[in-house]
């Protein structure tokens, strides 16, 4: 006897299932950083990597940011080759983007301060102690590692650095930066929180386990002393 209850499954061509996962990646709002990630009242963040402004509008509808600051030098720099890839070798489309991006973000412009500089220059014109940082900039694993490195210094203890690009299926340019991820938080002892295509960190939040039987997330040490885990 056919079974009705049976959800039919929705099947699609590699080209459509691309497709999908990149518009879910670029053109769906608000992302998990913003709804799972951030929490608090009167945030004082920063967007590293600004482009069109399209994250930063998500940023600032869904939470109740003080000041958000937008870093980006828009500019195309001799050895930016992610940049190169997508845009072209020349200067014009990303001062195109420039323009649309003050131009969608002129609504908030009592929240917002641009800082156009690369990430290495502009930490110093930022506050200690943000509610939050979130990176979307060059995928080079060492401009990567120098931005969180740099930047998780800037966060608050319980503060949130996260950023874009966790995954590397059909995107092997993203390699970079999930190696640069994986090592930051296995060196700092940290718990990384991903959701497609955001990943996070709480500044100070230990590596972490989930105990079943306690319904909710231990430290990893805790975790395998308390069960006997046989991992290896």
């Amino acid at each position: 006897m056919e079974d009705n209850n049976i959800n039919p499954i929705d099947f699609r061509n590699d080209k459509e299932i691309v497709n999908i996962l990149s518009n879910l990646k670029h053109r769906i709002f608000p992302r998990p950083f913003e709804r799972e990630a951030v929490k608090g009242e009167n945030l004082l963040g920063a967007e590293i990597g600004v482009y069109k402004g399209e994250h930063a509008e998500s940023l600032l509808r869904r939470l109740p940011i003080g000041k958000l600051f937008l870093v980006d030098p828009y500019e195309m720099y001799p050895d930016y080759y992610d940049g190169k890839l997508h845009y072209g070798v020349d200067q014009t489309p990303l001062d195109i983007a420039e323009k649309e991006a003050k131009q969608r973000l002129k609504q908030f412009e009592d929240k917002i301060v641009w800082i156009r500089k690369t990430s290495r220059n502009a930490i110093s014109d930022l506050p200690q102690k943000l509610d939050f940082v979130y990176i979307d900039s060059n995928h080079q694993y060492e401009y990567i590692w120098s931005e969180l490195r740099d930047y998780y210094a800037r966060v608050k203890e319980g503060g949130i650095l996260g950023g874009h690009d966790m995954y590397n299926g059909f995107q092997k340019e993203h390699t970079g930066v999930i190696t640069a991820v994986l090592n930051f938080v296995q060196k700092n002892n940290l718990q990384l929180c991903v959701e497609l295509p955001d990943w996070w960190v709480v500044k100070g939040k230990e590596a972490a386990a989930y105990d079943f039987q306690e319904k909710r997330e231990v430290p990893l040490d805790h975790y395998i002393n308390l069960h006997s885990s046989p991992i290896a």
